[in-house]
């Protein structure tokens, strides 16, 4: 037999092959190092107090804390993408392949994309929150810096500091956003990729994929912005700040109707590209290293 002969046990069916448990969260984590910097862009624009441009935002920045400023927070990132995604992920492929979701149904596969959200946020909204916090920090004023070393140092000492509660502050609408985002993302492109594929004589290649997570990513920003939005408001708000979602939500209108929207463009920017090399990548891992179906 010759060697790694198991990469090719079904060489003739490559399309059919199934994921790996961890090709979601690695494929994630290899694109979040690529727009790292474009996500502190998007979290330092939401946090504004007065309108700034990107180019004054990333001159700010920059100015700050150097290049290495545009990558505050990254360890929490790779922690979020290792746990939280890849367990969308996973849900989603296995659920796929349960009797009441069917390859043709809307309806189950929509379902199926809240649930795996649903299920990532637990692991998630801890290591966002601490994500924005470590991103945001340099714009505070030295004495009243959080300096969170790491991740794990954000993990210790937020409940010690302001209680274990305070690891889910803004956990409802960062839930939401993460089910909506989820549901928008995996499944829309699920969807998507099916119906081009069912209708046209495009195969499982790289130019479906590119098609099909470049639409995905568009739809799934505009559906998610917003709370996104309010999300980073309440994760990076001092204690008594915000009293609830709906305060957040008015301070967040402090800018008109364009409000919920601020950061929208480096969050395209930002989405399209990303989504685009998540799904390639994943597509392609699955394509040549996923697992055989039984037959």
């Amino acid at each position: 037999m010759p060697l790694f002969h198991f990469l090719d046990e079904c060489h003739e069916w490559p399309e059919e092959r199934l994921p790996r448990w961890w090709f979601g969260g690695f494929s994630s984590l290899c694109v979040s190092f690529a727009v790292a910097p474009i996500d502190i862009i998007k979290t330092h624009m939401q946090l504004q107090l007065r309108k700034m441009s990107i180019l004054v935002t990333i001159r700010k920045i920059y100015r700050l804390k150097g290049f290495f400023g545009f990558y505050d927070g990254f360890s929490a990132t790779i922690l979020r993408q290792m746990s939280s995604t890849n367990l969308h992920f996973i849900v989603y492929e296995s659920g796929k392949h349960l009797k009441y979701v069917e390859e043709h149904s809307y309806v189950g596969k929509i379902i199926l994309g809240c649930v795996a959200g649903m299920s990532g946020a637990v692991f998630g909204i801890p290591t966002d929150l601490i994500n924005v916090r470590m991103q945001s920090d340099m714009k505070v004023p030295k004495g009243e810096r959080r300096n969170y070393k790491h991740v794990f140092d954000g993990l210790v000492r937020i409940p010690k500091e302001e209680g274990w509660m305070a690891l889910y502050k803004g956990g409802t609408v960062a839930a939401v956003k993460t089910t909506l985002g989820t549901c928008s993302q995996i499944a829309l492109y699920d969807i998507i990729k099916t119906e081009v594929r069912g209708n046209t004589s495009v195969g499982d290649g790289m130019p479906l994929h590119i098609l099909t997570s470049l639409v995905t990513s568009i739809i799934s920003s505009l559906v998610t912005h917003p709370l996104d939005v309010v999300k980073t408001l309440m994760m990076n708000s001092r204690p008594g700040e915000f009293r609830n979602t709906y305060h957040a939500s008015v301070y967040m209108m402090r800018f008109g109707l364009t409000g919920p929207f601020r950061g929208l463009l480096p969050t395209i920017v930002r989405k399209a590209p990303a989504t685009t090399l998540l799904f390639v990548m994943y597509e392609q891992l699955r394509l040549h290293f996923g697992l055989c179906p039984i037959q």
